[in-house]
């Protein structure tokens, strides 16, 4: 079985390959372009265990939230990967994957957080067993400390995890957090452990299902804004 995984939700392209006979992942930041770059990837990664599109049985990438072009980039090029072959193809939530990455440490929540712009961020807490304990959403970074205050120390994962840390100014409670110094970390291969167990309890994704934006794209707020100010 050959299983490709993938997550484009940040500048950061997450990419891993498990076949019978082999296993590859990648972590690519600097100098790439999902749009531009990602299907040429995808091909060198197949090409080194020597297999091609048409090879691959199981799809699996991470659905947002995070960059809605990267997001989108990333799934409709597995969807087309899928429609061009037989392979299945699931999503799992960007932020189970960061949490499940980290694994069981300390018995600490686990704050995997992701810069969403407009100085806040995307979040969810899970306990240390992965059990959710705070949905995923956006919030600023002050906002998101006094929400989980309570929890004594927690893990902060993520790319933009020193960024989240930054934008808190007491100190008292920045002490509470314990920085993921892994990161910028792959969590390919959790997306291959995620993915597989959705696909045995839930199956495949339906041919309709899209990224998780948790909040609208600045293109959709501008749209609506015009609409409104048009009907007025």
């Amino acid at each position: 079985m050959n299983i490709l995984s993938l997550d484009t939700s940040t500048e950061i392209l997450s990419i891993a390959l498990r076949t019978e006979k082999s296993y590859e992942e990648r972590l690519i930041r600097g100098n790439f372009t999902h749009s531009e770059d990602l299907l040429a990837e995808i091909i060198d990664i197949l090409e080194r265990a020597g297999l091609s599109l048409k090879d691959l049985d199981i799809l699996i990438a991470a659905k947002g939230p995070g960059s809605f072009t990267g997001l989108r980039v990333g799934i409709a090029t597995l969807k087309g990967i899928r429609a061009a072959g037989n392979a299945k193809l699931v999503t799992v939530p960007t932020l189970d994957a960061m949490a499940e990455s980290v694994g069981q440490v300390a018995e600490y929540p686990i704050l995997p957080v992701i810069d969403a712009k407009k100085n806040r961020f995307y979040y969810a807490l899970y306990a240390h067993d992965m059990a959710p304990i705070v949905t995923v959403r956006d919030s600023a970074a002050e906002n998101i400390s006094s929400e989980i205050r309570d929890y004594g120390k927690v893990i902060v994962t993520g790319v933009d995890a020193d960024k989240f840390i930054a934008k808190i100014t007491d100190e008292e409670t920045r002490a509470k957090f314990i920085v993921d110094r892994s990161c910028p970390r792959n969590i390919a291969s959790s997306l291959i452990r995620l993915g597989m167990k959705k696909l045995e309890e839930d199956g495949e994704d339906d041919i309709g299902e899209g990224p998780l934006y948790v909040r609208r794209s600045d293109a959709e707020e501008a749209l609506l804004k015009k609409m409104e100010e048009n009907n007025a």
